[in-house]
């Protein structure tokens, strides 16, 4: 990870903290919550000067504009995204292309425990190829995940495993010694 200074990543620990307890428990995040957050950084980058601010902004457009086509498709929720965003926006590309590859990994795994738990993985693999075949022939994205006919069942709380992805990180540099 690179050089990353304590207060950001004090911030992002709560903020997924108590985001991947939402997630957890709601299935959603307030976005109230999220723009506490932003306005957070942005504050603390125009402090650090206007090219850190304009830094910020730009971590985070790049980053929405990385995942919002998953956003398209319903294979992610937009507070992910905005999570997702704020990571690379606090800790910069390298440190959070890090957390988000640890949390995406953590969210992987328990994702495939819960298909073979439920025995429910190779139904889970046949609607996959469908929707890829289907979208294929009809050359359209379409929403791969529908809550109002499929249920909450299948989604995993991505918020919550980023900030296990944070820890991991965190845990991996050998504690906050990473930031100094």
């Amino acid at each position: 990870m690179e050089n990353v200074e304590v207060p950001l990543v004090c911030g992002m620990v709560i903020c997924l903290a108590a985001g991947g307890i939402w997630d957890l428990c709601a299935g959603r995040i307030p976005n109230l919550w999220l723009a506490f957050w932003f306005t957070a950084g942005l504050v603390y980058f125009i402090y650090s000067g206007w090219l850190a601010a304009a830094g910020y902004l730009v971590r985070i457009a790049v980053t929405v504009s990385v995942f919002f086509l998953l956003f398209l498709c319903r294979m992610m929720g937009a507070a992910d995204i905005k999570c997702m965003a704020l990571i690379c926006g606090y800790l910069g590309f390298g440190s959070g292309v890090q957390v988000i590859g640890a949390g995406m990994v953590i969210g992987a795994f328990w994702s495939l425990f819960r298909l073979v738990v439920r025995k429910s993985l190779g139904d889970r693999l046949c609607r996959l190829a469908a929707y890829i075949r289907q979208t294929i022939h009809l050359k359209q994205l379409m929403a791969y995940h529908s809550p109002e006919k499929e249920g909450k069942e299948g989604v995993i709380p991505l918020v919550f495993c980023l900030f296990w992805g944070l820890a991991v990180c965190v845990l991996w540099k050998g504690g906050w010694c990473f930031i100094l």
